[in-house]
């Protein structure tokens, strides 16, 4: 160790100094920043997948709607319509409960030149992650939670311009 500090000296280099501090510091910086990345990307994702499920769960409550166009609220169709774009919800993971999901009564629409049927879903997704509050920093702009809606309008089986 001495023959090399006499060599820095020579060659005008500073001697050794400890720079254990300097990585530490360097790697908690970096853990930190990876981490608000790893943070923003599954939120990110978790609003995606809801949207997605938002979607899937207003095609199936449109399909429904068209294969049944004549259906009431308070009927057994109807009835049916909502336990089916429910079920869609349920199987996507998404929360079915009173304020978090709710289903339109479909109305009429045109696809295609077609009638039919057009559904319309509204989703509240509550983040998991909506009690971090960073000091400094807040939420950074994430959100705590996030109202969706789904909408898709299938056309009536067997009606139509043909």
């Amino acid at each position: 160790m001495k023959a090399l500090a006499r060599v820095r000296r020579r060659l005008g280099m500073r001697p050794d100094r400890n720079e254990k501090g300097q990585a530490l510091l360097e790697m908690t910086f970096g853990t930190i920043f990876l981490s608000l990345i790893v943070l923003i990307v599954f939120e990110m994702a978790m609003l995606f997948y809801s949207y997605i499920a938002v979607l899937n769960a207003a095609r199936e409550g449109a399909w429904y709607a068209a294969l049944n166009p004549d259906m009431t609220p308070g009927s057994a169709k109807y009835d049916e319509y909502l336990e089916v774009t429910t079920a869609e919800a349920v199987a996507s993971g998404l929360v079915t409960a009173t304020g978090y999901f709710t289903i339109t009564v479909p109305v009429d629409c045109t696809v295609d030149d077609r009638p039919g049927m057009l559904t319309t879903v509204h989703y509240k997704i509550v983040n998991p992650t909506h009690g971090i509050v960073l000091p400094w920093l807040g939420r950074m702009g994430l959100f705590q939670s996030a109202i969706m809606s789904g909408r898709d309008c299938a056309p009536i089986p067997g009606s139509g311009a043909e």
